[in-house]
């Protein structure tokens, strides 16, 4: 059976033909290009090993280049024109997106379980802790955002599928709520305590805040492990 590689995201896909979508980033048939077993199989053990992004094999065996399928993650990719190429290639390379991410997906499900609590017996401290955490989020939120736009640009070409479109939206979601949540709870800190109305419109946000924050982790860990 022949090999065929999306050329956006690296995915190995065994048959006579390349599928219609790419199964993990949603990329059409005209983005995958034809591999040699023996391609697949490197590829194969170092998306094991971990470090399929860092150097995905080559597109071979008749099939030419698509968008995207020549990457600075790549090995053999050309050297860096500057300083900002060299920064750039460099958070690819060890991961920067992935890393910074983990901010948002780690703090955010505490955030909200502790503004859950506080509302319901009234804890000060716990509303409180909970208006630290998001704030340590809204900080993080740009080099997440910019290391997320980096890698999108370098690794996946900028490819505009559905899949990506629905991550970017997520992250500008959590940037945005997360702000709000801050903004909000600093001008008014009796919100968590105050009416039904208000108190139930500030937890909503918070949880449109985690379940975006949900969506952006999926997506990415659906690129990361190509499954």
């Amino acid at each position: 059976m022949k090999k065929w590689r999306c050329t956006v995201c690296n995915y190995i896909h065994t048959g006579e033909e390349p599928p219609e979508k790419c199964p993990v980033c949603g990329a059409d048939k005209s983005k995958f290009v034809a591999i040699s077993p023996e391609e697949a199989r490197q590829y194969e053990e170092k998306q094991k090993s971990g470090n399929a992004g860092a150097s995905g094999p080559k597109a071979t065996g008749g099939g030419e280049s698509k968008p995207g399928a020549s990457r600075p993650d790549q090995a053999g990719a050309a050297p860096a024109s500057g300083l900002r190429d060299f920064i750039e290639q460099q958070l690819i390379v060890h991961h920067a997106h992935p890393v910074t991410v983990h901010v948002p997906n780690g703090v955010l499900p505490i955030v909200v379980l502790f503004m859950l609590i506080a509302a319901v017996f009234a804890s000060e401290t716990l509303a409180w802790s909970a208006f630290y955490f998001t704030l340590v989020v809204v900080v993080s939120m740009p080099v997440v955002m910019y290391t997320g736009y980096n890698e999108w640009q370098r690794k996946y070409g900028g490819s505009r599928t559905t899949l990506f479109m629905i991550k970017i939206i997520a992250a500008a979601v959590v940037a945005v709520t997360s702000l709000l949540v801050v903004v909000w709870y600093f001008i008014n800190p009796d919100v968590i305590f105050a009416g039904a109305a208000r108190r139930g419109s500030f937890l909503l946000l918070n949880l449109i805040m985690l379940g975006a924050t949900g969506v952006a982790g999926f997506i990415g860990g659906k690129l990361v492990f190509k499954d």
